[in-house]
């Protein structure tokens, strides 16, 4: 007799809890690599394909921007949190800019039709955000109920890859 779905969801829960039991606590700067893309320049501490890690329920990653630019800018739900670590400048959501300065907290608010941001670095040096997220994929897909949409790439990606969206 072939498995039931039942048993493939059991098995799955356990194969996940002995993952979890099995992967890395303690997550280090050096322990992560660093990737340009659409957004900028990011460093992946928690995502679901980073299997060794003891939690894959949350997305975390490091955000820099180079003195004098942006992020990318971006259509998602929301529900977002970005803690300024070092570095100025602002942030555009839907249309309205919030300053920030390192210690502060960008709360990107959940809303049924989506929030456009954008990060500005305006500061003489590098900006840092550690950025996170619920991961509700497995639930909810990676849009997350409102499509996903890079509305224009950083300077840096679209200079490097000479394929940018905007």
């Amino acid at each position: 007799m072939s498995e039931t779905l039942f048993e493939h969801w059991l098995a799955e829960a356990v194969r996940i809890r002995e993952q979890h039991r099995a992967g890395a606590s303690l997550l280090t700067r050096d322990g992560t690599t660093a990737e340009l893309n659409r957004m900028g320049a990011m460093r992946w501490y928690l995502h679901p394909a980073i299997t060794d890690t003891s939690t894959q329920s949350l997305y975390v990653h490091e955000l820099t921007l180079p003195a004098g630019s942006r992020s990318g800018r971006m259509r998602v739900q929301g529900g977002i949190v970005h803690f300024v670590l070092e570095g100025s400048g602002h942030t555009v959501v839907d249309g309205r800019p919030h300053s920030w300065e390192a210690d502060d907290v960008i709360a990107l608010p959940i809303r049924e039709t989506g929030v456009v941001y954008q990060h500005v670095n305006d500061g003489d040096g590098p900006a840092r955000l550690l950025v996170v997220w619920p991961n509700f994929d497995s639930a909810l897909g990676p849009e997350a109920g409102v499509e996903l949409t890079v509305l224009e790439d950083c300077p840096e990606y679209g200079s490097e890859h000479g394929d940018g969206a905007g």
